[in-house]
């Protein structure tokens, strides 16, 4: 995959820091916050919405806003290719079949949420297959670029894996779906302006807290739930 343009080198755009980074995984052990209750939230009408997890994990990663949505009346789907490397062509190749398939047993088109770099592949199917997405939502995923990340040298080391068939510029390019971003200042992996949705009917929601427990966000898990009931 070509990368140019996908990380600012122009320092216009600050980079969270490896302090930042440390903060981080420190919160992954501490953070554990009260759910938010389902008895206050629409319900769902039971639709199918598939989520896929961020760079270098797996659904287990998303457990917690799987079975929050799923309490809220949704069937929800992880996506069962196990850890996600980000845009190989097999992860690729095996989402759309995953997206296939919810869409028959569904049928009709299904929810898509992407965690991170879960969300720049959800983009992708969505401009792929816009005919089986019925809402598509981002949560703290570079959805405009260039970006800005401490992951950026990990990325650099992944990307000979990755598909030369698309390029994660072209994902901003405008969807017709309802689209959803999700965004924290407190982001200590991506920079955080450049989560904020591509799209210009994007419904936009800031939230508190860090990148790597959003999954466990009560404040994530309401704004989902209310807008897939809207």
């Amino acid at each position: 995959m070509d990368l140019d343009g996908v990380f600012d080198n122009s320092g216009s755009l600050q980079s969270p820091s490896y302090g930042d980074l440390h903060r981080e995984f420190k919160s992954a052990l501490t953070y554990r916050p009260e759910s938010a209750l389902v008895d206050d939230l629409p319900r769902g009408d039971g639709h199918t919405v598939l989520v896929i997890p961020g760079l270098l994990t797996t659904d287990a990663f998303t457990f917690d806003l799987r079975r929050f949505l799923g309490d809220c009346g949704y069937k929800v789907e992880g996506w069962h290719m196990g850890f996600n490397l980000g845009p190989t062509p097999g992860a690729l190749t095996g989402l759309r079949k995953r997206l296939e398939r919810l869409a028959r047993l569904e049928g009709g088109p299904v929810s898509v949420i992407g965690v991170s770099m879960g969300g720049i592949l959800a983009r992708h199917l969505a401009h792929e297959h816009p005919d089986l997405v019925r809402k598509l939502a981002t949560v703290v995923s570079p959805v405009r670029f260039p970006t800005a990340s401490n992951l950026e040298p990990l990325i650099r080391v992944l990307s000979p894996f990755y598909s030369k068939d698309v390029s994660p510029r072209d994902y901003a390019r405008p969807l017709r779906m309802p689209v959803m971003a999700v965004y924290t200042k407190d982001d200590g992996l991506i920079a955080w302006e450049t989560c904020q949705g591509a799209d210009d009917h994007a419904h936009h929601v800031e939230v508190e807290g860090g990148h790597v427990t959003i999954c466990r966000n009560p404040q994530v898990h309401r704004a989902l739930a209310e807008w897939l009931a809207a």
